[in-house]
């Protein structure tokens, strides 16, 4: 055998290990692409759930209070067709009427502050979802930084 047959025999192995390498290289990098990209989508999937369990909470909230809200303003209806027409039969003595008409004075009060309420509570619940929905809970997007470091480039293996 000469030295020239050796070199090329050696030139051949060294080729087959280069290509075998290179093989497991880009099995290696789609195997850490999968992970990553794996990864990305359950973490967006995680947040996506506790961006619904806020919403749930607030609905709950909002819903509730606007149940009080038109509960509230049912009850305040009836309440003025009480102070306007009243139901009485025959006229009461004036001392029973003073109390009757100072209750239903305090009951406008109590459900007029029970409305506003509602109505604030309402609102402070939906505010407060927003603010929670766009500032603590927001969906973790991939910049271009944490995406190009995903790329598989040949000159790495090299």
């Amino acid at each position: 055998m000469s030295g020239l047959e050796v070199l090329a025999g050696l030139g051949l192995v060294a080729t087959e290990l280069f290509r075998y390498n290179r093989g497991n290289f880009e099995f290696d990098q789609d195997q850490r692409f999968d992970r990553e990209e794996c990864r990305l989508k359950m973490q967006i999937e995680r947040f996506s759930l506790f961006r619904e369990d806020i919403r749930d909470l607030v609905n709950l909230t909002v819903g509730k209070m606007d149940l009080y809200h038109l509960i509230g303003a049912l009850f305040l209806k009836m309440i003025v067709e009480y102070y306007c027409v009243g139901f009485f039969e025959k006229q009461p003595p004036p001392f029973i009427l003073n109390l009757y008409y100072l209750s239903n004075a305090s009951a406008w009060v109590f459900l007029m502050l029970a409305i506003w309420l509602a109505m604030h509570a309402s609102i402070s619940s939906h505010s407060y979802g927003t603010r929670l929905l766009t500032r603590f809970v927001r969906l973790p997007v991939p910049g271009s930084a944490q995406l190009n470091v995903l790329n598989a480039r040949y000159a790495d293996f090299e």
